[in-house]
């Protein structure tokens, strides 16, 4: 005799199959990635790292790095909605957004900014003991240029030895794609210099492996900031005290600050931005946690006005806990 199902259980398994349904679908959209744009190697991977962590902890978000040669690569992609975040300092970001210099003719008008992350210090980096003590003495030395693969690496460099009346023409030129071959070239002795970012990991390898390294200190006068502000326009000079684990800061040191910032495009739906910006404003503490890169970020800065859009989702945020929003 055929087998007859019994119509409760038919039901009861009926409404089994719906409730796991709902709990995979809500599972699946819960753990839905977003990525975030950022360099392969040195301080942009470090913040990076750092926030995909928080917000994938903090958000109900899965942010994921997107590792590339540099922001002039992942930009465009935050742009076209391929990619929904990415991290670069200022200088870069805004450039992006207009089509100037690193993307000459390229404009990337979706930017929309979703953070300003924290005043970034960096420098110039040479070896304890070199012969080289200020800028202008990297005058027929050799150096890092070219950064094909990056190129703010050369707006930076032209940047910063103009602010001690020198050009690349003026240096040894060394040709490297981007940051990483940049790092290798000043570890190996093929340039002596690099630049660096004040409290960066690669900065503490260097100095427990090179046997120190130091700061080259800016001259700080109405002249440099003129020449710097030629390449960075929205750079300035910060001096920095030796504090203890800040490598390459023998004594007091006159470096080159901008700000980071975390952007979106503007395509990016207003709640996975709101989740992000809520995130990071709400952990200041794990942030800080990860490295001294975050020893300067404050939640109350987050909002700070730096010429470029904000996207509505940060915005909402920020009103919400009472900031003043550009």
């Amino acid at each position: 005799m055929p087998v007859q199902k019994r119509p409760d259980l038919l039901r009861r398994s009926w409404v089994a199959c719906l409730v796991l349904g709902a709990v995979l679908w809500a599972s699946a959209a819960v753990a839905q990635p977003v990525g975030l744009g950022t360099t392969q190697a040195g301080a942009t991977g470090q913040l990076a790292a750092a926030i995909a962590k928080v917000v994938s902890e903090k958000a109900g978000l899965q942010m994921r790095t997107q590792p590339m040669a540099g922001a002039a690569q992942y930009i465009p992609l935050v742009n076209a909605g391929e990619l929904e975040f990415g991290i670069a300092n200022i200088v870069e970001t805004a450039y992006a957004y207009e089509g100037k210099v690193i993307v000459e003719g390229r404009p990337n008008p979706q930017l929309r900014l979703v953070a300003d992350l924290m005043p970034f210090l960096a420098g110039l980096l040479v070896q304890k003991d070199s012969p080289v003590r200020d800028v202008k003495d990297l005058k027929g030395q050799p150096v890092p240029s070219g950064f094909s693969g990056n190129p703010l690496g050369r707006v930076i460099m032209d940047g910063y030895l103009a602010t001690d009346g020198i050009t690349m023409a003026d240096t040894k030129q060394i040709p490297v794609p981007g940051f990483p071959r940049m790092f290798d070239a000043f570890k190996s002795g093929q340039t002596v210099t690099t630049i660096a970012a004040l409290g960066s990991g690669i900065v503490q390898e260097f100095d427990a492996t090179m046997g120190g390294v130091r700061y080259l200190s800016f001259p700080n006068t109405p002249a440099s900031t003129t020449a710097l502000r030629k390449f960075m326009p929205q750079a300035s000079f910060m001096d920095v005290k030796p504090e203890p684990g800040l490598a390459g800061i023998p004594g007091s040191t006159t470096l080159i600050g901008y700000d980071y910032v975390l952007f979106a495009g503007a395509q990016v739906k207003n709640e996975t931005v709101e989740k992000v910006a809520a995130a990071l404003f709400d952990n200041p503490g794990e942030l800080k946690a990860t490295g001294p890169l975050w020893r300067d970020f404050e939640p109350k800065r987050m909002a700070t006005d730096l010429g470029l859009p904000y996207h509505p989702g940060a915005l909402a945020v920020y009103a919400k806990k009472g900031l003043k929003v550009p």
